[in-house]
């Protein structure tokens, strides 16, 4: 194996004169094929009130520009985007996912599309790692910026 010649240091100090460019949004309406590649669960505290929080689950799904409906790449400007969607999970009062009717929505539509929510067939969140799944694309403001978000999936 060859050495590595990234030194941090000289990294840190060197300049440039590149600016750095938002790409375009991916247009909102969009329907993508996306693969998912990550799964984090993490937890939240509430801006307004910290006495809430709970547990979000972090998806994130790569989508391949170069399979998009035709158009899409060239307005984007690159081959491969990554959304991340987070699903804020329902907890009971021991700290376990409810499964009560109604709860988890976002979940259950995720597994839905995923063929993995299936009476008696065991699930574990992780298990929609790797899976690939079909998203409708929307646009989200947010402090003068647009950002691309899965508005809804379905099985691909």
């Amino acid at each position: 194996m060859s050495e590595s010649l990234f030194d941090p240091q000289s990294f840190l100090d060197a300049s440039t004169t590149e600016v750095l460019v938002k790409r375009p949004p991916i247009p909102a309406g969009t329907v993508l094929t996306g693969h998912i590649t990550k799964i984090v669960a993490r937890p939240w505290t509430g801006r307004k009130d910290p006495t809430q929080g709970g547990i979000v689950v972090d998806v994130t799904v790569e989508f391949d520009l170069t399979a998009a409906p035709p158009g899409v790449l060239q307005f984007v400007g690159i081959d491969k985007v990554n959304i991340v969607d987070g699903i804020m999970l329902d907890l009971t009062e021991s700290g376990s996912i409810d499964y009560s009717p109604g709860k988890n929505n976002k979940l259950r539509k995720y597994r839905e599309a995923l063929d993995l929510n299936v009476a008696g067939a065991s699930f574990s969140i992780r298990a929609m790692e790797g899976r690939f799944i079909l998203c409708k694309i929307k646009h989200d403001p947010y402090e003068g910026e647009i950002y691309d978000k899965i508005e809804s999936v379905a099985k691909a």
